[in-house]
């Protein structure tokens, strides 16, 4: 198993990485630099890239020769950082493939088609030159630290190869996050998410990036711990933030920030649930990053919102308007302006060492680093006082009891505080309409992330039904929003009155449909039995 931890760092950075007083200090025997040369091969159609499996040949040259490795990986994977992959290695004579190795492998299996088979040959290059160390601690963790600059080849396209791997050689994982904290606290660098491999088959196919990646369903099983339940929820949530941050960064589809902004949510709703087995003392800290990462996020999102789904048909409708043109101009402005805001944001040092903290704490199973805050539950208080020691009970701490009754009781308690809050709202001041909605998603999260633990039948029935009141609640939220976004516009530039009456009015309209519908959908949602309490 290969597990590694990528940096993406400027050549000229490197060299200073060398110098920092961590590496120096660990640092155990000779640096070794070489030159590796790397053909990645796969059929026309690219089955293997469908099989999530990736077939290297790699020469490494010599004073003597070169001598070749035959590689397998499969896609493994990534989150906060940390790769994981099935690895297997075989050294061959000479720059051919040796199927004869695959079939007596694990992954065998991808090889049986005779399509694949007899149609391999090579899609893209990797040439670089890498300059490499032992790191060893003192608990006996091993750590190789590799630099690589060098290029991507796949036809005449090309991309640059510039960064630092960290690979467990034996040990503890976390080592490698904090090796990385070091870095990223020195120099600018950022969190690689993508393998070479995975570049490679981006640049064969001629797309940079791959398509905006949505919220994946969380697969639980009712006997694992807690601890075990909300690590991997939380995995799921930070790689879906993983999956679309280069999109957000290359700024062309908003889509990808949409998606983005719905893994970071997801993230900081798992994170208010894990604080009911923990104490609000031991997420603070990262749900104060993760705060600061929405108040970056949210402008951007409301604007391209604005300007790509809510002015058009109005401006469309009131198009011999005078100043509908000007608002779009304005508008146009800002959505740049907070868009490049998000960018600089993911490209900050804050950033990545929120990441590199989120995937620290994934690396422990247990989630060990959310325990030290935590309050256990009490001692059965009907046990006598006065009996003796050995027959006391024993404290099981909130992140080991099993994950079914965790759930069911986080669902309780938010699918309680919804159904106390909610038929209030026709009636309420904005402001409580608001708590509603997060009400609502906080229930709608934790419903989707504790879903596989019941009959899918009752869930999605249920599901439904909030999703009727999430729908309303949303375009009452959005009519608020465009208040605050024409004052954000007016502010930058003069509007006419008449265009942002015009405005206000409509989203005014749009409130008072939505809350008329309000009643129907509460009826629904409030019909539906909570299933987590069995027939």
């Amino acid at each position: 198993m290969e597990i590694e931890l990528k940096l993406l760092v400027e050549p000229a950075d490197q060299r200073r990485i060398a110098r920092l007083d961590p590496v120096r200090r660990l640092t155990a025997g000779p640096v070794r630099s070489q030159t590796l040369n790397n053909v990645y091969f796969d059929t026309p159609a690219f089955d293997l890239a469908a099989e999530r499996v990736a077939l290297r040949l790699r020469e490494r040259p010599g004073r003597s020769g070169s001598t070749w490795v035959q590689t397998l990986k499969d896609a493994g994977r990534a989150t906060g950082g940390l790769h994981e992959r099935q690895e297997l290695e075989w050294s061959v004579p000479g720059p051919r493939v040796d199927l004869a190795l695959i079939d007596a492998s694990p992954l065998a299996g991808r090889f049986r088609r005779p399509r694949i088979r007899d149609a391999l040959k090579p899609v893209f290059a990797t040439d670089f030159r890498r300059s490499a160390r032992m790191l060893r601690f003192e608990d006996g963790t091993t750590v190789e630290l590799a630099m690589d600059v060098g290029e991507i080849r796949a036809g005449r396209r090309t991309a640059p190869i510039a960064e630092v791997e960290l690979e467990l050689v034996a040990g503890d994982a976390a080592r490698l996050f904090e090796v990385a904290a070091a870095i990223v606290a020195a120099v600018p660098a950022r969190i690689g998410h993508a393998s070479k491999a995975e570049r490679g088959y981006r640049l064969a196919r001629g797309a940079r990036l791959g398509p905006p990646q949505k919220a994946q369903a969380v697969a639980l099983d009712a006997a694992m711990t807690t601890a075990a339940a909300l690590r991997r929820i939380m995995g799921v949530c930070v790689e879906q933030m993983q999956a679309n941050e280069a999109g957000v960064l290359a700024g062309r589809d908003p889509e990808y920030l949409h998606q983005f902004r719905v893994g970071m949510r997801r993230l900081r709703s798992c994170l208010s649930v894990a604080a009911l087995a923990t104490g609000r003392e031991a997420v603070a800290p990262l749900a104060g990053e993760l705060r600061w990462l929405g108040t970056e996020m949210n402008p951007a999102r409301d604007w391209d919102v604005f300007m790509t789904e809510t002015l058009p048909p109005l401006a469309a409708t009131f198009a011999s308007v005078p100043g509908i043109d000007a608002l779009q101009r304005t508008g146009a402005r800002l959505r740049v302006q907070h868009n490049r805001a998000v960018r600089e944001a993911l490209a900050s040092r804050r950033y990545q060492a929120l990441l590199l903290s989120l995937g620290a704490l994934l690396a422990r199973e247990d989630l060990d680093g959310l325990r030290t805050a935590a309050v256990p539950p009490a001692p059965d208080a009907s046990a006598p006082s006065d009996a003796p020691a050995a027959a006391a009970v024993a404290v099981v701490h909130p992140l080991d009891r099993p994950a079914g009754e965790f759930a069911a009781a986080v669902l309780q308690r938010r699918d309680r505080k919804l159904r106390k809050r909610g038929a209030a709202v026709p009636d309420a001041p904005p402001e409580a309409r608001h708590e509603v909605r997060i009400a609502g998603k906080k229930l709608r999260y934790a419903a989707e992330f504790f879903a596989s633990l019941y009959p899918r039948r009752r869930v999605v029935r249920y599901a439904k039904a909030l999703a009727g009141i999430q729908e309303i609640l949303g375009a009452l939220n959005d009519a608020a929003v465009v208040d605050r976004l024409l004052g954000e516009a007016s502010a930058r530039a003069a509007l006419q009155p008449e265009v942002t009456g015009l405005v206000r009015g409509w989203f005014g309209a749009v409130a008072m449909h939505e809350l008329a519908r309000f009643r129907n959908a509460w009826a629904g949602f409030a019909a539906e039995k909570p299933y987590w309490r069995g027939k």
